[in-house]
């Protein structure tokens, strides 16, 4: 795991990310978080999320 985290530079897991997938918090709620984390890599990819700049994969329910 942690050599996939140093590649990608993110972590697997992004407690934001699934919240806003799930819809248990809204857009403003994302942006918010990614402005706590800055230009961070974290806080950049939370922001590519709010924007719309990176898409999220549905999940896969068997």
């Amino acid at each position: 795991m942690r050599t996939v985290q140093r590649a990608q530079d993110l972590p697997i897991a992004i407690v934001e990310e699934i919240a806003f997938e799930n819809g248990w918090i809204t857009r403003g709620q994302l942006m918010e978080s990614a402005e706590r984390y800055g230009k961070s890599p974290y806080g950049q990819h939370l922001k590519g999320l709010a924007d719309g700049e990176i898409m999220l994969v549905p999940n896969q329910k068997n």
